[in-house]
């Protein structure tokens, strides 16, 4: 961009110095105002929007990745325009590789276009607003082959208008420390979702209304459907990697070690990981990023936990009625719980939203802890907890509070 801004810079310049113009002196002026005005706003463009970079993976494993879509027929579709068609899904795995040369990594979302525009009208900004975010690489290439050996398996769920890599930066961050992780797109609840046969479906405003206009009680039915929905997709996922080569993952799945599973999700779907984790035997450990654990039916709500958690939650998602539920799950659990707190964080900070811009605070799609800071916070605790109830590492990583920003409570059974 520079020489584009140069060449305009030199135009305005001109008409100033050039007196055999035919042009007055007052339009001359004018014309320097606002072309030099035009340049300020043009350059400052990239200052305010730059192309997010990915932190580097922690961890030594190379990533590779595929993407597939699941078809659910034992379940019939209650959201979209066609209910009653069996439950479609896109699901995305990293999983650790061997180096290949020459294979150039994958964008982080290959749905950019569609589900950009979505997610900037989401955040209330035009839809051109995360075009930036076309150009940023991940660290996973595509159809790598599998390294050696088996992996423990993560299950990501996004939250209500989020996406399957939304949570980029932290699934490689697994990955490269030697898990499998597989994202969902929870049709109809992600802000957009395409398939393979390239229809693009975008989330249904009808799955979670507005309760001003239906009501406390129709919108307290709609989130329990929601949240029910997100968790069955989790266990869709399951099922399929129990089917090993024979399943929707393919010969992939052979690499994952199904006695080893992790479930964690944000907002939505941090409230059906938990939910998953209280009723289905399979789930070893959950993790919660602000989860949404109010629309859990009261009968599983009671199901008392019988598998270690870790809850962060930021600063507008403490101190509420949400908090209060998720604490009862966390005091009557029959397993350690890791209840953290973490000063300056928003909702938006538990995924990939503070690397769109250093100005989010200012724009208001973010706290005012530093991307820089929260972070490194979110990949330590993270990949401690999964490191020590997954693959049985030591617990020093999570058992502190190494941040100022950071209170951390350890919740243990009576």
């Amino acid at each position: 961009m520079v020489p584009i801004y140069l060449i305009a810079l030199g135009l305005t310049v001109t008409d100033l110095i050039f007196v055999d113009r035919a042009l007055e002196w007052t339009q001359r002026v004018s014309r320097v105002v606002f072309g030099l005005a035009g340049i300020g706003l043009a350059s400052l463009l990239p200052f305010v929007l730059p192309i997010p970079e990915l932190p580097t993976p922690s961890g030594p494993d190379a990533i590779g990745t595929v993407t597939i879509e699941l078809i659910d027929r034992e379940r019939e579709e209650i959201y979209g325009e066609n209910p009653g068609a069996p439950r479609h899904l896109m699901a995305q795995m990293w999983y650790p590789a061997e180096l290949v040369d020459d294979v150039d990594p994958i964008l982080w979302n290959e749905d950019w276009a569609v589900v950009m525009p979505e997610m900037a009208r989401n955040l209330g900004f035009p839809g051109w607003f995360l075009n930036h975010t076309r150009y940023t690489e991940s660290h996973a290439a595509p159809s790598l082959p599998v390294a050696d050996g088996t992996f423990p398996v993560i299950v990501y769920s996004h939250g209500w208008t989020g996406f399957r890599t939304i949570a980029i930066n932290q699934i490689e961050t697994l990955v490269s420390n030697g898990y499998m992780v597989v994202a969902i797109d929870h049709t109809y609840g992600a802000v957009a979702t395409r398939f393979e046969d390239g229809e693009v479906v975008t989330f249904d405003p009808n799955a979670l209304p507005d309760e001003e206009v239906v009501g406390e009680e129709l919108y307290a039915e709609a989130a329990t459907d929601l949240v029910g929905v997100y968790a069955a997709d989790i266990v869709t996922v399951l099922n399929a990697l129990e089917e090993g080569e024979e399943g929707g993952f393919g010969p992939i799945a052979e690499s994952a070690d199904m006695t080893r599973i992790g479930l964690y999700g944000h907002s939505t779907g941090g409230g059906a990981a938990v939910q998953v984790c209280l009723i289905d035997e399979r789930c070893d450990a959950v993790l919660g990023m602000d989860p949404w654990v109010e629309p859990i039916p009261d009968k599983i709500i009671s199901v008392s936990a019988t598998r270690p958690a870790l809850h962060m939650r930021s600063d507008e998602w403490r101190g509420n009625e949400n908090d209060a539920i998720l604490r009862g799950i966390a005091e009557r659990s029959q397993e350690v719980t890791y209840w953290i707190g973490i000063e300056g964080a928003h909702h938006n900070d538990f995924v990939i939203t503070p690397l769109f811009s250093p100005f989010g605070a200012q724009l208001g799609f973010k706290g005012p802890i530093p991307a820089g800071r929260v972070i490194p916070i979110i990949d330590r605790y993270l990949l401690g907890f999964f490191d020590v109830f997954l693959l049985g590492t030591g617990s020093a990583a999570i058992d502190t509070a190494s941040f100022q920003e950071v209170s951390l409570e350890v919740i243990r059974p009576e």
